[in-house]
């Protein structure tokens, strides 16, 4: 079943966007996103967080785990905690609350292996960020200024800021990253 190009269409003729006007506004061509929407072509994860944002949804909701189910307790266990993606080598992001196409606010889990980075180039986007740092060290660099973080030490920053990470410590690092708007 075509999930993610259901809720694309769905969402886009729910805003009465035509799709020529919503692959313009993507940088993207029309028959491309009709491929997409009946589920013959699929988008990059930066492409499906694009169209996402487009929509003014999270990718969550697009892949079809946005709907909790009625009188759902809101609790997540360590055991079931979605692991989202490998963001580098050596960096795993994981889910820490369930998806909810209603969230304000993405908190995730951030495992780094030791001397694992966030990649060569910096990262900008819409959006806040808070960092609070439970295992390890991490450099984090907003623009040209470095700030180390150790345990128990935190960073608010907004998005847009060209930002990076790496671990510096001895062994592996761990930190809550909560982003908003949610992407996942």
């Amino acid at each position: 079943m075509n999930v993610v190009g259901i809720n694309i269409r769905r969402l886009r003729e729910g805003k009465r966007i035509t799709l020529r006007e919503f692959a313009r506004s993507l940088n993207l061509s029309a028959s491309f996103i009709s491929q997409v929407e009946m589920g013959k072509a699929s988008p990059s994860l930066s492409t499906l967080k694009d169209i996402a944002d487009k929509l003014s949804t999270t990718v969550g909701e697009l892949i079809g785990e946005g709907h909790a189910a009625s009188g759902e307790v809101p609790v997540t266990r360590e055991q079931d905690r979605r692991h989202v993606k490998d963001l580098e080598k050596g960096v795993g992001m994981y889910l820490l609350t369930s998806p909810d196409n209603n969230k304000m606010m993405e908190p995730l889990l951030f495992k780094m292996n030791k001397n694992a980075t966030s990649g060569g180039a910096n990262y900008t986007h819409f959006g806040q960020e808070f960092v609070l740092v439970l295992k390890g060290s991490i450099e984090i660099k907003l623009n040209d200024s470095n700030y180390i973080l150790k345990k128990g030490d935190s960073i608010y920053f907004n998005s847009k800021t060209p930002h990076s990470f790496r671990n510096i410590g001895n062994g592996e690092a761990e930190a809550v990253w909560v982003i908003t708007p949610p992407s996942f």
